[in-house]
């Protein structure tokens, strides 16, 4: 049986911030998360002696490029796309 009683749900309700006024409500969770719960535990039975752990479904792998050297773009290559430049420099809106 499962380890979902009433005091449990009235618990969990409380900690949610879930206010259950009716008793009946209340049993009627209970049974509810029972069944959540012990349904959860069918994972219990399933053999996974052969299964390697993984971190990840995906068998992902980071795509690096090779660092390469390059020339600089000049000061004006680099404010040629600023919306507003001011002194030689990027021009931006007050943070504070």
């Amino acid at each position: 049986m499962s380890e979902i009683n009433l005091d449990t749900v009235k618990h969990v309700a409380n900690l949610a911030r879930i206010e259950i006024q009716d008793e009946k409500a209340a049993e009627a969770f209970t049974e509810e998360l029972a069944k959540i719960v012990d349904y959860a535990h069918l994972l219990d039975e399933v053999d996974l002696s052969s299964t390697t752990p993984m971190f990840h479904a995906v068998d992902l792998k980071n795509v690096m490029r090779e660092d390469t050297e390059h020339a600089p773009l000049s000061q004006e290559e680099a404010l040629s796309n600023a919306k507003s430049v001011k002194d030689g420099q990027f021009k931006v809106p007050k943070m504070l």
